[in-house]
């Protein structure tokens, strides 16, 4: 351990149980170690608002661990590190995805993977739920954002790539508190083959149903409009186009 209570060196057997979550695996762990100084990396930093054993981290999902990791040339990234109970075979599809989107400036960049690893942006920022009940919003904070998300969910969209899980809007998205910028993360159930239902799905969230919807009717009353809402949403299901998704902002 360093002189930060909360930075540890890679190899360090506080880490253990982290990178071998949620059961120990000899092969599993060394392996892992492996993939960890072949990414560059020597610093494991537990910091973040999930706790697991007692040790904060940035994130846990049904698939991996997201950990704050430092490298060897002092740089700050995310690394997520597949779980020894997940169904993945690799982190390959989640690494394509993620650089598809990338090009349309969609997402936290990634840098590589491996099989058990992917190497990524760290975003400094809250979750939008988080971010939703304990900031003071006004109307102007949420329609920046409302519409930042929304834009982003028409060109994944356009581009044909279904994230998958944005009817959980709310942990599936980081707000920068500095300048409102929204990303869109976590692309491991995305797929190029399913029909695409982004906005939709994120539309659900924000202003119909879930805990950001009732945050949002406090300052902004979108109930009178829903219906309007709805027809515009089923015209846009039925043509994905430039004219239907501005009609919906428009209404916004």
């Amino acid at each position: 351990m360093l002189d930060c209570s909360h930075k540890f060196f890679i190899t360090s057997p506080n880490l253990t149980n982290l990178i071998c979550y949620p059961k120990f695996n000899a092969v599993n762990y060394t392996r892992k170690i492996k993939d960890l100084f072949l990414l560059d990396l020597k610093f494991i930093i537990l910091e973040g608002n999930t706790v697991l054993y007692n040790n904060n981290i940035l994130g846990k999902g049904c698939e991996g661990l997201v950990l704050k990791v430092e490298n060897i040339q002092k740089e700050i990234m995310a690394l997520k590190i597949k779980r020894t109970d997940s169904c993945r075979f690799s982190m390959e599809n989640e690494f394509d995805f993620y650089k598809l989107a990338n090009m349309y400036k969609i997402g936290p960049r990634v840098y590589s993977f491996t099989v058990d690893m992917l190497l990524m942006e760290f975003l400094d920022g809250f979750s939008a739920e988080c971010w939703f009940l304990k900031t003071k919003l006004d109307p102007y904070m949420i329609k920046t954002v409302v519409i930042s998300i929304l834009n982003q969910c028409f060109t994944l969209d356009k581009i044909n790539l279904d994230h998958g899980q944005l009817n959980k809007l709310y942990n599936h998205i980081i707000i920068s508190p500095e300048n409102l910028k929204c990303t869109i993360i976590d692309f491991e159930s995305a797929s190029k083959y399913r029909k695409v239902s982004n906005l939709t799905s994120a539309f659900q969230g924000l202003l119909f149903k879930g805990i950001i919807s009732k945050q949002i009717q406090k300052y902004i009353d979108y109930e009178n409009k829903k219906n309007e809402f709805l027809k515009l949403l089923t015209k846009y299901k039925r043509d994905i186009s430039q004219e239907n998704f501005d009609s919906i902002i428009s209404l916004i």
